[in-house]
């Protein structure tokens, strides 16, 4: 689900401030952008949004300040350097018959024999920090994604409420469907004996009846299907991360429907199941949207 949160904490030495934003994804991934001193970190921060968020593309920004001047280390490869120099004070004297190259003129070239290393990290008294300011981030997106999962399960609920009053459509057809078959087959019977003043041979007629009965019963389906509703409700007002089995659940539906709409031509039926499969499809949607 959706959701944005910031938290912002500081011991009085080191101020951090972890911003937070969700959006809707199957699987759950985590981009973390944190300063580079403060990396040995990443893996806590990480398990931490682990606890909480299970699904979902989730965005976690940091910037941390140290409240003080902190030691900085710097170091020179002296070698690396004498070797710049040289090599510009050659190519200066052969061609341009210039004077020995300068610092400046150095580090325009190339900085590579220098590097500034940012102050070694006390991971045990940064983290308390850092932890406060995530769990602060994400009580606000927690907040967040519960208003937009109190929406989503008004929703589905409707939903599912709509898919039973259809396949109670559906199994109202059945009789009804068979009736419609027996009578379409006695019409054309007697239309080919007519002429040649023959009898209907009842036994035969009841013989067909049953075959299409036979192929055409999605009494079975119909029984699956409103089980699968029973526990899409069952889901709904449980907790726990329900996002998986929802998924699953909605596939399993959707079959039930595609092998009733396999199973009958009747234009009732058909219509019926279109229902079904559009509110399928807004419910698998919404699905996305659940941990």
């Amino acid at each position: 689900m959706t959701g944005f949160g910031s938290g912002t904490y500081s011991d009085g030495k080191l101020s951090v401030c972890v911003e937070i934003k969700s959006v809707n994804q199957r699987f759950l991934e985590l981009n973390v952008r944190m300063p580079h001193a403060y990396m040995v970190l990443e893996d806590k921060l990480r398990q931490a949004v682990k606890k909480v968020i299970h699904r979902g593309k989730v965005d976690i920004y940091v910037t941390a300040a140290e409240q003080g001047l902190q030691p900085q280390s710097f170091c020179i490869d002296y070698e690396a350097l004498e070797a710049c120099k040289t090599a510009l004070d050659t190519a200066k004297a052969r061609f341009f018959g210039e004077k020995e190259a300068t610092l400046s003129e150095i580090m325009t070239l190339t900085t590579d024999w220098f590097t500034q290393e940012p102050p070694l990290i006390d991971e045990e008294e940064c983290w308390p920090v850092f932890e406060k300011s995530v769990t602060m981030a994400l009580d606000a997106v927690t907040i967040m994604r519960d208003r937009e999962g109190e929406t989503i399960h008004t929703d589905l609920f409707k939903r599912a409420d709509t898919m039973e009053e259809h396949i109670e459509c559906i199994a109202s057809r059945k009789e009804r469907i068979l009736a419609a078959y027996e009578e379409r087959l006695r019409r054309r019977v007697i239309k080919l004996l007519e002429p040649m003043k023959l009898q209907i041979d009842e036994a035969r007629i009841l013989q067909e009846v049953a075959v299409f009965a036979d192929k055409s019963d999605f009494t079975e389906e119909v029984v699956r299907f409103r089980s699968h509703v029973l526990q899409l409700k069952k889901l709904l007002n449980g907790n726990g991360d329900i996002g998986r089995s929802l998924d699953f659940l909605v596939q399993e539906m959707n079959r039930e429907t595609n092998t009733i709409g396999s199973k009958t031509q009747d234009l009732e039926v058909t219509e019926t199941v279109l229902l079904i499969k559009n509110e399928l499809e807004k419910i698998r949607e919404q699905i996305q949207n659940i941990e």
